[in-house]
């Protein structure tokens, strides 16, 4: 395999290793356990099932449909639907999630998600920002917020995942500093109203 085809390989299991359900699943759990044990577990999988589960079983139907062709590289101009549906997702989460005492900083993951999707989905008519770096970024504040100087790992995730990106020509440097923007400030604001 040529020095191209080993990058590229490498980009892609980047990529897929950073994909949101990944990410999102495993803060629900660490984030859930944190704030109260196993009981905090239970609230990390209702959290799980009604927004990574719904959405990937959205993603499925969407795919089964013809309506996204490929779901590791959904086209800009399938993704604002799907996007908009997500954020309803994570905004219904929250709420339920609040009303039924769930626990803080899950609630604040909850917002981030629903702040950034919202502002993703906004955003995705004009340009397309990368969810990648979005997640990752947001991660890291999500994970400094909660558990301290463990964020900074996390935020060393940012160049490995925006070199895949570029390297798979998925986004241009503007796209991946604005949905960095995005995950950081959507997960900044999140944070700082709820905890």
């Amino acid at each position: 395999m040529n020095r191209r085809g080993a990058s590229k390989k490498l980009a892609e299991l980047i990529s897929s290793l950073t994909r949101l359900p990944a990410l999102a699943t495993a803060l629900f759990l660490a984030v859930g356990w944190e704030a109260g044990g196993y009981g905090g577990l239970l609230w990390a999988f209702l959290c799980i099932l009604l927004t990574t589960g719904l959405s990937l079983i959205y993603l499925h139907h969407l795919v089964r449909t013809g309506r996204v062709r490929d779901p590791r590289r959904i086209l800009r101009g399938e993704r604002v639907g799907p996007l908009r549906v997500v954020a309803a997702l994570y905004v219904t989460a929250f709420l339920l999630v609040t009303l039924l005492g769930g626990p803080a900083p899950l609630r604040a993951m909850l917002l981030a998600f629903a702040l950034a999707t919202v502002l993703l989905a906004a955003a995705t008519p004009l340009t397309n920002p990368s969810l990648h770096t979005a997640g990752v970024s947001g991660a890291a504040i999500c994970v400094s917020y909660v558990f301290g100087a463990w964020g900074v790992p996390v935020a060393l995730l940012i160049p490995p995942v925006w070199w895949a990106r570029s390297t798979l020509q998925r986004h241009t440097p503007l796209e991946l500093a604005l949905g960095m923007l995005v995950g950081t400030g959507a997960t900044w604001a999140a944070f700082e109203i709820l905890l």
